[in-house]
């Protein structure tokens, strides 16, 4: 026995299609604060947290900047996420005027002197399970004495201070009604004055399937969809395989449950008549004649005087006649 010319297509074009899916392409670069979990596949999509003066399709225009209070700390910081804040700054400490712009978090002493703790960044990472979100290249890190209390700025402004201040934020999944627009950011400390440690709780940081709009990626739709011609697909190349090899069925009987699709054709074939044979009974005569008239028949009763000079008298009486040579 041999594969029909069409199965043997169908086969084909499913292989070399599956081989090419199956081949290492590179994968595009995610969008800015992005991220897909490599522990769970998740996708994570942190730009409905990100603020802009005009506003985005997430978060609408606002000239203020997300807060969190310092408690102990004596000093409370005002930050963005994947952007630089909103807030317009003009003298950072340890900061050029070129880079001021680009600040993404920082706070401000009791004497009014506003020290970044980090540059804009929007590139998440996993740290195992953890969302994580680095901000660095901030203002530069003070002197500590002993006691690990910062000295006084003035008596080491001779000294060469390498390091800088960062940020450390760490995203957690939390679906509270409270946190459906703003999220919670919590000061969990800084050890030596010079690396921040942030919680951020959000409905946004629980992950998720891919959105629609990106690109290289499937959607929930798309994975159905899938999964559904795959199946429909094996379904048809086996039942024809079978019907014809097993059954020795030929022509359109090859096709698995044929009677069962032609009793559905032939139901929907007899709904479109009916439903077509009703439409045209309520159209106007002429409108019918014409259809009529296109197949050959002709309405009994209908007027054709147009174009043959015939009144129904005279048809009448030539019928009589006829009915009378008939007889004779």
């Amino acid at each position: 026995m041999y594969i029909p010319t069409t199965i043997s297509l169908l086969l084909l074009f499913f292989i070399s299609s599956s081989a090419a899916s199956s081949e290492a392409k590179p994968k595009p670069p995610p969008k800015p604060c992005t991220i897909h979990s490599t522990s769970t596949g998740s996708f994570f999509d942190l730009r409905p947290l990100q603020l802009a003066l005009d506003g985005t399709k997430y978060q609408t225009a606002t000239n203020e900047s997300f807060h969190a209070r310092g408690f102990d700390y004596p000093a409370n910081f005002t930050m963005n996420f994947c952007g630089p804040v909103v807030e317009p700054l003009d003298d950072v400490e340890g900061i050029p005027s070129s880079r001021v712009a680009n600040v993404s978090a920082y706070y401000k002493n009791q004497r009014g002197d506003i020290y970044s703790i980090g540059q804009q960044n929007d590139e998440l990472i996993f740290r195992g399970k953890k969302l994580l979100l680095n901000y660095t290249m901030g203002s530069p890190c003070p002197e500590l004495d002993e006691d690990g209390i910062p000295i006084d700025q003035d008596v080491v402004a001779s000294k060469d201070r390498k390091r800088r201040k960062s940020t450390l934020l760490s995203f957690i999944c939390d679906t509270s009604p409270s946190l459906s627009t703003r999220p919670a950011i919590s000061f969990l400390g800084s050890p030596d004055h010079c690396t921040y440690i942030f919680e951020v709780r959000s409905r946004y940081a629980c992950g998720g399937t891919t959105q629609s709009e990106e690109k290289g990626t499937l959607g929930p739709g798309a994975v159905f969809g899938v999964i559904l011609g795959i199946a429909l697909l094996v379904y048809l190349i086996g039942g024809v395989v079978y019907q014809r090899n097993v059954m020795h069925q030929r022509g359109w009987k090859q096709l698995p449950n044929y009677s069962v699709w032609a009793g559905l054709f032939s139901f929907i074939s007899d709904m479109f008549i009916i439903l077509f044979s009703s439409c045209t009974q309520r159209m106007p005569p002429g409108v019918t004649q014409l259809f009529a008239g296109r197949r050959g028949y002709h309405r009994v009763g209908t007027d054709e005087r147009v174009g043959r000079g015939r009144t129904p008298d005279d048809e009448n009486r030539l019928i009589d006649q006829l009915d009378e040579e008939w007889e004779d």
